[in-house]
């Protein structure tokens, strides 16, 4: 995964470098980058919600099948899917697209949360160091070290506090070349510096000037108490996050439940949906502002794209849209999708049961019971290991001609294999 997330991220950092050098202040290079993200995504984003807006805009077709063949499952999916191909709509890509801006949030935040990596240009080991001289500067080096280890990711940004808070030790320390870092009562380990230079300290103090949004630093860790902080937006950062984030939330329900009279309530989730907001005005009282500062961002900018996308794709457009994919559905010659692979099998396999000596048919009753016909028509009821038994084959010889039909000769040996293995334990 960090293999991943640094491939995302050395690209999108040169970029907020670019923007900070072109801006000279952090907390609006923060604003510019996030609209220069949510830009980006938008391409992903407009495909989500076309696709979304067109499976509402079938919905009642659905419900028709699921209605009129509910006591037949096979015949219920297979209908579904032709409909999904007649529409020229596919249900998963909204899942296989999601992926794509998962990735490249966490590059942002890693860019967002790493400036002294991403814009001061500091390599790992100067940074491990500046770790080690907060920790032995501490007043609680434990404490300091198993908070520096768990926000692994924030790690610089409560560097950078620290540093602020106690510029005059950290500058001793690297003058002096070396530092002992304390392990409860013992007299601690010596470690010596060699790669952190005495610019250090100058250095991230003068970019610290620049990491605020108008008169609040943003390298501050907002307090609970109003009076602890150094202004009112300081405080307001967490608090102003969490609301943007549950606007957002309730405008996506209230409109998909609009676009979607039938959606059933999604009970427990609902619950998740509206309690992640505030747990993220909890977490903004725990980390450094800036953090607390993208979030708002980034919820803003969500916001807006979403009242353009739900306004854009009204009713009228969606099914002009719908009209122009059915065309395109069949028009376009193309080789066979996963879709119709699966459709293509389900029909062999009705086939099958239709046409084989022993005829199946479903009976009433609550246990559902299959009743089979035999070659001179007398119904006749199989145990559960016969049917068991009968199904199996069924199966295996509609994936054979499947394999067959498609020239996969690997899935063919597999499946004659299996039925030769079949054959022997009979006799």
């Amino acid at each position: 995964m960090n293999f991943l997330i640094n491939i995302v991220a050395f690209p999108l950092g040169f970029i907020m470098k670019l923007i900070y050098g072109w801006i000279g202040n952090y907390g609006i290079a923060i604003i510019l980058f996030t609209l220069f993200t949510r830009l980006i995504l938008f391409p992903v984003s407009y495909k989500q919600q076309k696709n979304s807006a067109r499976l509402q805009l079938i919905n009642p077709k659905l419900a028709k099948i699921r209605e009129k063949y509910a006591n037949d499952p096979t015949k219920q999916q297979m209908e579904t899917t032709k409909l999904y191909q007649e529409e020229n709509v596919n249900p998963y890509s909204s899942c296989l697209t999601s992926f794509i801006p998962l990735i490249l949030l966490w590059g942002v935040l890693a860019v967002v949360y790493k400036p002294m990596t991403y814009i001061m240009d500091y390599d790992k080991a100067v940074i491990e160091e500046a770790k080690s001289i907060v920790i032995s500067i501490d007043d609680d080096p434990e404490q300091t070290e198993k908070t520096l280890n768990k926000n692994s990711m924030r790690q610089e940004l409560i560097i950078m506090e620290k540093l602020l808070k106690n510029p005059d030790a950290f500058t001793a320390a690297i003058e002096d070349g070396k530092i002992t870092l304390k392990s409860g009562d013992s007299a601690g380990e010596e470690q010596v510096l060699t790669n952190i230079e005495r610019s250090f300290v100058p250095e991230v103090t003068e970019f610290a000037k620049t990491f605020t949004i108008g008169s609040t630093k943003l390298s501050e860790t907002p307090s609970t108490k109003p009076s602890e902080n150094s202004s009112v937006f300081l405080f307001l950062i967490p608090i102003l996050s969490g609301l943007m984030q549950l606007i957002l939330t309730v405008y996506m329900q209230v409109m998909q439940k609009k676009r979607n009279p039938d959606m059933p309530s999604m009970g427990a989730m609902n619950v998740m949906l509206f309690a992640m907001p505030l747990f993220s005005v909890w977490l903004g009282f725990t980390v450094p502002a800036g953090v607390g500062f993208y979030w708002l961002c980034s919820a803003v900018f969500s916001f807006l794209q979403s009242v353009l996308l739900y306004a854009w794709f009204n009713e009228a457009r969606v099914e002009k849209i719908g009209e122009a994919e059915r065309a395109k559905a069949k028009n376009t010659k193309r080789r066979p999708s996963m879709m119709d692979l699966m459709l293509q099998q389900q029909e062999e396999m009705l086939r099958q049961q239709g046409g084989s000596a022993a005829t199946p048919h479903v009976g009433g009753g609550p246990t559902n019971r299959v009743r089979y016909s035999d070659d001179d028509g007398n119904e006749r009821k199989l145990s559960r290991s016969q049917m068991e038994e009968y199904n199996t084959a069924v199966v295996r010889e509609a994936r054979r001609r499947m394999a067959e039909k498609y020239g996969d000769t690997e899935a063919l040996e597999q499946q004659n294999e299996a039925g030769a293995k079949n054959k022997k334990k009979k006799k």
